[in-house]
């Protein structure tokens, strides 16, 4: 009788062995996918599109017709624009400002928030500080600015 519940206590202690191992095993597997940071969303929205103009708000009044056929393009770290005016130089780099990836600063200091990104809309805002003359007619408008993008 002895040799029975011996027998039978070894195999629990094998059995529970093997169980924890295996368990413990499972736990390690599939860890290595993260979700991505919203600076990896973010950018990738960005860079995923010709971005057109739609409308342009200076200080609550319609601007547009100073941006027309503005578009914007977006890499990891660069921009490059057609049409944007003193406001938008035709190319240049930036950075989000820190992780919640609602904010962009350019490499002049101008920082922009991004309000609103989708696959097919982006919208963000800047203060523009100096009105410019260009042309005979303004170039930029200094104040608070809303820009409204389109997918090209």
């Amino acid at each position: 009788m002895k040799i029975a519940t011996r027998y039978y206590e070894s195999t629990i202690c094998v059995v529970t062995l093997a169980v924890i191992t295996m368990l413990m095993l499972m736990a390690g597997c599939g860890g290595d996918s993260t979700a991505p940071s919203a600076t990896e969303i973010t950018t990738n929205q960005l860079k995923a599109n010709t971005w057109r103009i739609s409308s342009v708000m200076v200080d609550g009044v319609d601007k547009t017709s100073m941006y027309a056929n503005m578009t914007l393009t977006f890499t990891s770290n660069s921009f490059s624009t057609t049409n944007g005016s003193v406001v938008w130089p035709a190319s240049g780099t930036w950075d989000f400002v820190d992780s919640t990836a609602k904010t962009i600063t350019r490499n002049d200091g101008l920082k922009i928030t991004i309000n609103e990104i989708t696959n097919t809309s982006l919208k963000l805002s800047l203060t523009w500080s100096t009105t410019t003359l260009g042309g005979g007619r303004a170039a930029s408008v200094a104040g608070d600015h809303d820009f409204s993008f389109i997918k090209n």
